[in-house]
């Protein structure tokens, strides 16, 4: 999911300027669903893009 879709879909037409709340709620997220939120591996970052929700056996 590109970051500028996660920044409309949660704060609306106009999402520019968001991109660092959302690194720190992406953390907040990590921190509850990680083992080590330091080096992910079901919430993980895709370079240049966003981000990509791994699951487990698919």
């Amino acid at each position: 999911m590109t970051i500028d879709a996660l920044c409309e879909a949660v704060w609306g037409d106009n999402p520019f300027g968001y991109e660092n709340s959302l690194m720190a709620h992406i953390r907040r997220i990590r921190e509850k669903i990680e083992k080590n939120p330091s080096q992910p591996v079901s919430l993980v970052t895709v370079k240049g893009l966003g981000y990509k929700l791994m699951v487990e056996g698919k």
